[in-house]
Parts: C-alpha cells; sequence; structure tokens
C-alpha cells in the first residue's frame, strides 16, 4: 500500500469527523452548549436563521395561507418589541404571523411573500441600522426590476426616527417608496414613531389601531375585535446540570472580531477626570488595553460597551419575581419553544440574565405591561391595569402619571403585585440591555495596544454611571462598530475642518494622534482647524496641552476655543466659525472634509446653518446653491457628522 494512499485515507477520515462533528454542532442538540453565530459566517449561512420560522420553508404555501412576514430592522431593540407586539396581537386576532430580523431574512424570498409588514429604525444622519445595511443595499440595487419584481407583494412600513435629527425616519421612508417603486401593493400608510417625543410607544399603537383591518382587508380574512387576551409565553427554560459558572456573554475565540452578541472583556488602564473643576459635572478619560485581543479600529469608528445593572436592582427583581437565591444561580438556556434557538448567547442564571441582559432600570414598555396584566391573580388589579393602557388620551394621562411615580417595572410589580410573572415570561418579554456607544478618542496607529474613549457622566445613566466607577484593571464586555467617520486615508494632504464642543471633541482627538503619526512618517499633511466649545477656559478646557503639543509638532494647524460662559455674552462654535468664514470659505473650496461631533438638537443645526450662510457670503452662492453645495459634500463624504441627542 503506497504511503500517498495512506496519508489520503488519513486525511478523508478526519474530514468527515470533523464535518460531523460540526453538524452535531449546528444541530441544537441538547447536549451542545448554546452557540452563537461566527462572526466569520457567509452572508448565506448568517441569513438562514429567522426568529421563528425560516422563511425559506415553505414562501408559496406561506403566501396560501395567508400568512403575515413581521421584518425588523433595529439598532437599540425598539423595533425589534414593535415587531414581536405585533406578532403577538395578530395571534390574538387570528392572523397567522411570522417575525424575522431582517439581518437573517432570505431576500431571494421577498418576491413570494404575500405581505410584509417592515419595522426599521433610522441610524445616526438617515441611515440604515447595522442590522438593516444588507438588506437596504439588495433592495435598493439597480438591477431590481421597478414596477415588476414585488407585484405580488402586499406591505406597510413603520419607521422609527428622531424629529431633532436631519432625515427624520428616512430608513423607513426610503423603504415604503422602493417597495412602491419594485410594484409592490401598500396596504396601509407609511407610520413614523418619533422616539424624541416621549410618545413612541402611542404613536404606534395609534399606527397599529387601523392596520390590522387593513390587514384583513388585503388578506381577505376576519380580524377578531380584541387584543386584551393573555399572551401566550414562546420561550421557555431549559436548566442544566452544571458546576461551571454561568457566563454573561460566549467566550470570543482569539481570531474573531468581537461584536455584540460575543464581546471581548478587556481591563481598563485609565480612567482620569478630565475636568478641572468638576461642580456637579464629571468627563472621564477611560482607556482599555487591548494588546491581548485581535480589535482592530481608528479614530472616527465607535467603541460599543455593554453596561450591566446593579447587584442590588437585581436582588429587588429577584426577591419581587419570588426567585430564592439557590434558583438565581442555576444554570439554564432560554430557549425558543417552536425553533429551540437560545435567546440569549450563553448559558445564563437569573441572576447573570437579569444584570447583563434585562432593561430594568428604564420605563416600562405598554405591551410588557398589558402582557403581564393577564398573570394577575386579582381581578381587580388586572382590569385597573389593563385599563390604564388603552389606546385613549384619558388612559394615556392617567398611564403618564402613574409612570412618573413608579418609574421602572419593579414599581408597577410591587403596585400590581397579584402580578405572578414565571421568570422565562418576563426574560422573553421585558427590554434588553442595548450597547452603549463611544465616540473612539484615539487611534491604532498611534496607540496599537489600547483603545480610548471619553465619557460624559450623566446622573442615572446605566452605563456612564457604572463606567466612572471602573477601577485600573476592572474588566468591561466591548467591541467595536466601524463607521465612515474617518480622515481621508489616501489624501492626507486634504484639508479638514474639525467642528466638536464637549465631549464631541473625541474622535478629533483620535483624528490629531493619527496625523501626528502620519507626520512622524513624513507624510505632508493639509491644514487642520479644530473647533472646540466649552462653558469656562479654567472648568473644561478638556485636551489643552495635548492640543497644544499637537500645535507645536504641526499635526493641529489652528485651535479656535469658544468659551461660553468667560464673557457676558455666550459664544459657542458656531460663531467662531463665522469669525473664520473667509478662512473657512478658503478650504471648503479647496475640497476640505468637514466633521461635526456632538448635540444633534442645537449645535449640528446651528453649525450647518452657518456653513451655508459661509457658503452665500463668501462663495457668492444663491441660497438654493449653497444647498446644492453642501448637499453634495454630503454625498461626497466630505461633509460628516457623528452627532446624537442623549447622553443616556
Amino acid at each position: 500500500m503506497s504511503l500517498f494512499y495512506i496519508v489520503a485515507t488519513v486525511l478523508i477520515a478526519l474530514a468527515g469527523y470533523f464535518y460531523l462533528q460540526l453538524n452535531r454542532q449546528a444541530s441544537g442538540s441538547y447536549a451542545a452548549a448554546p452557540r452563537s453565530a461566527s462572526p466569520s459566517s457567509t452572508k448565506a449561512s448568517r441569513m438562514a436563521s429567522p426568529t421563528t420560522a425560516s422563511p425559506a420553508a415553505g414562501a408559496g404555501e406561506a403566501a396560501d395561507n395567508k400568512e403575515v412576514l413581521v421584518l425588523f430592522g433595529s439598532q437599540t431593540g425598539t423595533a425589534e418589541m414593535f415587531a414581536k407586539t405585533l406578532t403577538r396581537e395578530g395571534a390574538k386576532l387570528g392572523v397567522p404571523v411570522r417575525v424575522c430580523d431582517v439581518e437573517s431574512y432570505e431576500t431571494y424570498n421577498m418576491e413570494y411573500e404575500r405581505l410584509v409588514i417592515l419595522i426599521c429604525a433610522t441610524y445616526g444622519e438617515g441611515e440604515p441600522t447595522d442590522t438593516m445595511k444588507d438588506f437596504h443595499d439588495w433592495i435598493m440595487d439597480e438591477s431590481r426590476s421597478p414596477g415588476e419584481e414585488l407585484a405580488n407583494v402586499k406591505y406597510a412600513v413603520f419607521g422609527l426616527g428622531d424629529r431633532q435629527y436631519k432625515y427624520f425616519c428616512e430608513e423607513g421612508i426610503v423603504m415604503d417608496r422602493r417597495l412602491d417603486e419594485l410594484g409592490a401593493q401598500r396596504v396601509f400608510g407609511l407610520g413614523c414613531g418619533d422616539s424624541g417625543s416621549g410618545q413612541l410607544e402611542e404613536q404606534f399603537d395609534e399606527w397599529c389601531k387601523d392596520l390590522w383591518p387593513a390587514v384583513g382587508r388585503a388578506l381577505k380574512i376576519s380580524i377578531k375585535e380584541t387584543t386584551e387576551e393573555a399572551v401566550e409565553p414562546e420561550c421557555r427554560i431549559k436548566y442544566w446540570e452544571e458546576a461551571e459558572a454561568p457566563l454573561a456573554f460566549p467566550k470570543t475565540a482569539s481570531v474573531l472580531e468581537p461584536t455584540q452578541r460575543m464581546p471581548v472583556w478587556v481591563p481598563v488602564i485609565r480612567n482620569e477626570e478630565l475636568l478641572r473643576k468638576a461642580e456637579g459635572y464629571s468627563t472621564r478619560a477611560i482607556d482599555f488595553n487591548i494588546a491581548d485581543t485581535i480589535i482592530s479600529y481608528q479614530a472616527g469608528d465607535h467603541l460599543g460597551i455593554l453596561p450591566c445593572n446593579t447587584d442590588e436592582l437585581v436582588t429587588q427583581y429577584l426577591r419581587t419575581l419570588g426567585i430564592s437565591d439557590e434558583d438565581a444561580t442555576r444554570v439554564f438556556s432560554l430557549q425558543d419553544k417552536k425553533t429551540l434557538k437560545n435567546v440569549f448567547p450563553a448559558r445564563v442564571s437569573a441572576r447573570t440574565a437579569l444584570k447583563w441582559y434585562i432593561d430594568l432600570a428604564g420605563p416600562p414598555k405598554k405591551s410588557t405591561l398589558r402582557a403581564f396584566a393577564h398573570c394577575c391573580t386579582d381581578p381587580a388589579q388586572k382590569e385597573e391595569l389593563l385599563r390604564i393602557l388603552r389606546v385613549s388620551q384619558d388612559a394615556q394621562k392617567e398611564y403618564s402619571k402613574l409612570c412618573g411615580k413608579l418609574r421602572t417595572m419593579h414599581g408597577f410589580l410591587r403596585k400590581f403585585d397579584s402580578a405572578k410573572v414565571p421568570l422565562p415570561f418576563f426574560l422573553e418579554l421585558m427590554p434588553r440591555i442595548t450597547p452603549r456607544y463611544y465616540s473612539i478618542s484615539s487611534d491604532m496607529l498611534a496607540t496599537p495596544t489600547s483603545v480610548g474613549t471619553t465619557v460624559g457622566v450623566v446622573e442615572g445613566g446605566l452605563c456612564t454611571d457604572m463606567l466612572a466607577k471602573l477601577q485600573v484593571g476592572d474588566k468591561v464586555p466591548v467591541f467595536v462598530r466601524k463607521s465612515n467617520f474617518h480622515l481621508p486615508m489616501r489624501q492626507k494632504e486634504r484639508p479638514v475642518v474639525m467642528i466638536g464642543p464637549g465631549t464631541g471633541v473625541a474622535p478629533f482627538i483620535g483624528f490629531i494622534a493619527r496625523r501626528g503619526a502620519w507626520r512622524q512618517k513624513g507624510a505632508e499633511l493639509g491644514k487642520a482647524i479644530l473647533f472646540f466649545g466649552c462653558r469656562r477656559h479654567a472648568e473644561d478646557h478638556i485636551f489643552e496641552d495635548f492640543c497644544t503639543q499637537a500645535l507645536h509638532d504641526g499635526a493641529l494647524s489652528v485651535l479656535d476655543v469658544a468659551y461660553s460662559r468667560d464673557q457676558a455674552h455666550k459664544v459657542y462654535v458656531q460663531h467662531r466659525l463665522k469669525e473664520r468664514a473667509a478662512e473657512v470659505w478658503a478650504m471648503l473650496a479647496a475640497g476640505a472634509n468637514v466633521y461635526v461631533c456632538g448635540d444633534a438638537k442645537r449645535m449640528a443645526k446651528d453649525v450647518e446653518a452657518e456653513l451655508k450662510r459661509i457658503a452665500e457670503v463668501e462663495g457668492k452662492l444663491s441660497p438654493d446653491a449653497a444647498d446644492a453645495f453642501i448637499k453634495t459634500m454630503e454625498e461626497e463624504e466630505r461633509y460628516l457628522k457623528d452627532v446624537w441627542t442623549s447622553a443616556l
């Protein structure tokens, strides 16, 4: 027998063994540990695991059965919550519904769907959410056939956004229009929810009130008149008898880039107060050691940090839910009853799940309270809770008043104390803790073994309170979210205008660090102006020494600071921009990149108005031409914004 034959036989046997092992892991066997999808999986494999049933299975049959598909593209979990609310309501109304994360959806099945309800959030300045990007690119592809491709599909769209942003609900508007262009039949008008109004859930409820009759007409089926029925739990708990402690998150393989579902734990190497005089405020520089990870980033990306609830708050909920100390530490998986898919990415205990996954400190969701109302053993309490949750102005006033008093789900469970909510039901319906994103204030070219953040501490903020208390050596689960908010890598000589008051300066500290590294390597750099703003020079002029050194080294050309409280009249960054109008216009005319980071509610709008004014006055452009000039800069990604409306 030849050596070649022996080697070939051994290799085939080994390949067969590993193939069987991989299939055994993928089969969801009860004996196998729950696993999350690998970030290195192909797009095809990622798109094969919807929340309930695979859309690939019997798409034509789904249409015959008048099934409704609810797709969601979420950034913070709200769109997902709304999608699952629709699914539960549909079931109670007699409408067959399945729900699927748009990231997991097999797009080639779209043309076979009977009716699709799309719930999609808008991220930042009119962009699709991270999970929505692939679907967005697919549906917007110019190769799609207008008027034909989705001619057999009926649809409705609800978009989530914030009116403080320039492009409110842009993704929902774009999807609604594009589905129409591809021939799909709109069965109900576009709904838009404003997260900044404090009435988002009420706006969604109003939209849903007339949605279901429209769905019934479109599918030619009768709709039940009420949804005030008990919600059927969709998840169950499977306990595991093992000595190993439960994990908050799965262990990340060393060859995988960390993700939200599989973050990496990194130690704190710096946690310093940046303000000279705090006076009730706090802004901290917090750096993490990434030497033992494969994290990659550049200035302008975001560091996603996964916060946790305090042990004290977790204990309060465990007691209210009637969970003993012994049961609180038992290891289990929370599984979808239909698919046996694990809801959490790791095996957990009740204490671990409540600490790391469930938003215990936020205001309760109406849809969750409605479901928990049916757990009340006292009929009077059940009726009272359902009454204040109805969709009416009077009920809304009463609910708002009660919510202001009780504040959290814990307060409601204490008041309506006959509600005996089973643990799996509680974990299934409660909103999830979402990552908090911070603009990275360092650059890997300058500091390859660390990543830095600049954090404005907010009283009562779940993440900022946690970060402020961290000691050197403490570990935190993190991952990096890539962005397009970057310096021009191939045109280092391009001028740059950076505008960032307060903690909005964070990415520009990273920009300057990268420019410094470029300069040390002999690169020719374009002019760089930083417009920074704070209250008083003696209190909160953060990174002053760093910027002074950068001016000396040539990594920064000009630093212009607006101190809003150091004189009788208030001065902000847009005023400094106006004072340098001619200089700024010369840079814009030369093709400069403009970067704005900070508050979207006022600052970003005021800065854009000033940029347009500069184009009109210094560039001699008409108002329409100035608008077009700014629009062109946006389209060419020379005018980039990293803005937000809330620090929580």
